[in-house]
């Protein structure tokens, strides 16, 4: 059974910024909420990915340095390429934006610590049939908190709505520097 601790705990967890917050963020800012909306599917099958993935190896991860470096440094690596093309890009930009920002939101929620958090902290150890009912809990959560996210950012002022894509490329570059330096620790 899902615990209250659990729901509270992965709530303020989602409710903080991160890497995947200022993408919705970003991407509410540029695209508006409509449009931005359906992010948080992306958002959704990259936590149930990666959740699930550390939730099923968690009791070998937490055994494995070298395996942690390995994963914050691609996470650093992500985010580094993710804060470049956002700052090169233009939230006015159309085409294939939605796509692009899709596939962003998903690599960057299986890449982000949260999900480790989630699946090697936050859900007990020993779940077993259960296991299917925290992650769900969890994903729900997470589209309810993608879509205030995504609000935020198509609340923004027209002229902090232009200036979004950059400023969330310096909040991506910043968490790719706190990885590195986690990772070089």
């Amino acid at each position: 059974m899902v615990t209250l601790t659990f729901i509270t705990t992965s709530l303020f967890l989602l409710l903080t910024p991160g890497p995947t917050n200022t993408l919705l963020a970003a991407y509410g800012a540029a695209f508006g909420m409509r449009r931005g909306a359906a992010l948080v599917l992306a958002e959704a099958a990259g936590y149930a990915a990666a959740v699930t993935f550390f939730a099923l190896i968690a009791q070998w991860v937490t055994h494995m340095p070298a395996g942690l470096v390995v994963m914050k440094t691609i996470a650093a690596a992500w985010l580094l390429f993710s804060a470049i093309q956002l700052w090169r890009a233009r939230n006015t930009d159309a085409a294939e934006a939605p796509r692009r920002a899709f596939a962003r939101v998903l690599l960057t929620t299986i890449l982000n610590p949260k999900a480790m958090v989630v699946g090697v902290v936050l859900i007990p150890p020993g779940t077993g049939a259960n296991l299917p009912v925290w992650i769900t809990t969890y994903i729900a959560l997470s589209m309810t908190a993608g879509l205030l996210w995504i609000l935020g950012g198509s609340l923004l002022p027209r002229r902090l709505k232009q200036h979004a894509y950059q400023g969330a490329a310096l909040v991506l570059g910043g968490f790719s520097l706190v990885a590195i330096a986690s990772a070089a620790a």
